[in-house]
């Protein structure tokens, strides 16, 4: 499978589930953990409340920080004293962060919906979330999640691709050229 193939494979997986389960967080996780072999259910679990704007407040977007967390499983180490590991995981998510306003206008899910659905629906209100469902804010979700899905994705087979600086470092060492 291509890059490009698999990276389609990530969006239609996020959209396909956020139509058919919702949860922006915990569906953008999902499309990224089920293709690139990251994190486990209990992730997945954890990424449950952050949707719809965070517990449904319509703060920040659930489908960014479900990538979020998948970008933090790439890059972070288990070793809680492994800096450069923090820092990593920190510059991926502020560069995906940067990536996902720029194509998406705004890091707030209440800003997306306006901006996708023409006015901001309060998913805690029975009457509003069945409203929101009628006007097919769930397709208009999917369409996010499958993005923030690819972007991360995206980032992620970047950096395996890339050989890290410390094996550089090291066969640099050992051939004598440093």
């Amino acid at each position: 499978m291509t890059k490009e193939e698999l990276l389609n494979k990530v969006e239609k997986a996020g959209q396909d589930y956020q139509v058919e389960f919702h949860g922006c967080a915990r569906c953008t996780l999902r499309a990224i953990q089920e293709n690139l072999d990251l994190g486990d259910a209990w992730t997945l679990k954890a990424a449950t409340p952050l949707s719809g704007g965070i517990a449904m407040r319509g703060e920040v977007c659930g489908a960014l920080l479900g990538g979020i967390m998948a970008l933090g499983m790439a890059n972070a180490s288990e070793d809680f004293s492994d800096v450069p590991s923090h820092s990593k995981a920190m510059t991926a998510a502020y560069r995906y962060w940067r990536t996902f306003v720029k194509e998406l206008g705004s890091c707030h899910c209440r800003d997306i919906q306006v901006s996708r659905m023409g006015r901001y629906y309060d998913l805690s209100d029975i009457m509003q979330a069945e409203e929101a469902t009628e006007k097919g804010l769930y397709r208009e979700a999917a369409k996010v999640v499958g993005k923030a899905a690819r972007l991360a994705a995206e980032m992620i087979l970047e950096q395996r691709e890339k050989k890290p600086l410390r094996s550089i470092i090291e066969s640099q060492k050992k051939s004598g050229s440093t």
